[in-house]
């Protein structure tokens, strides 16, 4: 440590310290640490004061009127952070990370003293990884002092290389950790990895999220599970299908409108933004929306503030994960989506493979998946048995709407079927299209090769090896043993 000058800072930033700051309710100007940096070292433009408190506790307030009143002089601020657990260093890391970005243009002082242990690693991380200008600083007290008056250091530390935009690497990847949120949602192999960057992401609260992914893959489950795994988990989640609006609508809905703004505006109505303020909002099918939204979404992106359709701009902070199921780097080089937009919104990206793409494996563990989870919606004692050929036919199925058309599925077959399902409970959709004609795998092309030479054949195994040009009808027998072929009865 070493003494500093603190001429060279501009913005001071600290916590409330309810131990030391007060004492029986009242400004305790002894010992209070934020009280004594005003008196003895402030040469600052503002003091930014955060409080870990909810807005109806006034302790915050009383001691910036204290302040107000002895350094007239002195600009001080009160922040109001919303903090559940004063030990949870997920939560308070990510809010004050995004404090500090606010700040970025500014010299800024973070008075290391007040606060918990958890507030301190988390300014110390925030100090060494950033790359902001900031400066760690506490204070030695007199009574341990040589002086006798107290004192202002600085804590020297080494800065990480790692650029902020990398700053989600330094979450440890830990594989054992619980997905909150989960209980009713299975995560397979495929997209495991998938889960485990969404919540890298959901600690680095920063950074916009784009989601790729086709309908009925999931994305706004997984947008769902970053913003329950951040530090905005308390505050709301609120969601919008973009596609589904025309312009006038959309900006309406997003952004809201005063009384009279326009025919039918026959009262005041807040937009979803505001709504979803120190929360989360997920814009479905962002792909979608016209030159006209995109330049809006821009300027709220960029500005941090909406206006309102015949209102006022307001400040609003809320993260924005956006979706879509089209390649928007393709529409960028057409035209059709603005690149400024796009690279405001691909900070971080996460993409879901189809049902098809993730295999049959765990297209059949998503398929007992829902028939237990629905078991418990449907009242069922037990839960629903497939009859093998049904299962067959059901996982010979390319599943175009994903993991939602399994789920109506399942329910489909729980609606119709007391016990068991077989074959003719099954949609025709499926029933005629389970032949994997769609599909490129070889072993999907080799299996409806199979299937279509035996029924040419009538189930005459002998002359279906041969036409198929297999050396030995063994081949043929193995072969429809590995794929569970159901062959009729020779003739």
């Amino acid at each position: 440590m070493s003494n500093i000058d603190t001429d060279m800072s501009k913005i001071l930033i600290s916590w409330l310290a309810f131990n030391n700051d007060f004492n029986e309710g009242k400004v305790n100007k002894e010992n209070s640490p934020n009280y004594a940096m005003h008196k003895y070292f402030y040469k600052y433009d503002k003091h930014i004061l955060l409080s870990t408190a909810k807005k109806d506790d006034i302790r915050l307030e009383q001691l910036l009127n204290v302040l107000h009143i002895d350094f007239p002089s002195h600009n001080t601020e009160g922040v109001y952070m919303n903090v559940e657990d004063v030990i949870d260093y997920n939560s308070i890391k990510s809010k004050v990370e995004r404090k500090l970005q606010e700040l970025k243009e500014h010299e800024i002082d973070i008075y290391f003293s007040p606060g918990t242990s958890i507030m301190q690693v988390s300014w110390f991380v925030c100090h060494t990884t950033l790359g902001l200008k900031t400066h760690l600083l506490q204070t030695r007290p007199p009574k341990k002092s040589k002086s006798g008056k107290p004192e202002l250091l600085e804590i020297v530390s080494e800065r990480s290389i790692t650029p902020y935009t990398a700053i989600i690497n330094e979450i440890k990847n830990n594989k054992e950790f619980t997905y909150e949120g989960l209980k009713n949602y299975k995560i397979t192999n495929s997209i495991k990895s998938v889960y485990d960057k969404a919540y890298k992401i959901s600690q680095a609260d920063g950074v916009t999220t784009l989601i790729f992914g086709e309908s009925g893959t999931g994305k706004e489950h997984l947008a769902k599970f970053i913003h329950k795994n951040s530090a905005r988990k308390t505050s709301p989640f609120v969601a919008i299908n973009c596609s589904a609006f025309g312009d006038n609508l959309l900006e309406s809905r997003l952004f809201g409108y005063k009384k009279g703004a326009f025919t039918g505006a026959e009262k005041d109505s807040i937009g979803l933004f505001e709504e979803a303020n120190k929360g989360t909002i997920f814009m479905d099918e962002i792909g979608d929306i016209s030159p006209y939204m995109q330049q809006s979404l821009l300027r709220v992106l960029q500005e941090k503030e909406i206006s309102q359709i015949g209102g006022i701009t307001k400040k609003i902070d809320v993260r924005v994960i956006a979706a879509t199921n089209k390649n928007l780097n393709e529409l960028c080089s057409q035209g059709k989506f603005r690149w400024d937009l796009y690279y405001r919104l691909i900070v971080t990206e996460l993409e879901l493979p189809t049902i098809c793409e993730r295999g049959k494996k765990e297209t059949e563990e998503m398929l007992d998946f829902f028939i237990n989870e629905k078991k418990v919606l449907y009242k069922r004692a037990q839960p629903i048995k497939l009859s093998k050929e049904a299962r067959t036919i059901i996982l010979n199925y390319s599943f175009p709407g994903n993991i939602r058309e399994i789920e109506n599925l399942v329910e489909h077959l729980y609606v119709f079927c007391e016990t068991n399902a077989g074959i003719n409970n099954i949609p025709n959709r499926i029933k005629f299209k389970s032949s994997d004609s769609s599909s490129l795998r070889w072993n999907d092309v080799e299996k409806a090769l199979i299937e279509k030479v035996l029924k040419m054949y009538k189930g005459n195994q002998r002359q279906a090896f041969i036409a198929l040009g297999y050396g030995a009808i063994n081949t043929l027998r193995k072969k429809i043993k590995d794929y569970n072929i159901e062959v009729l009865k020779e003739v």
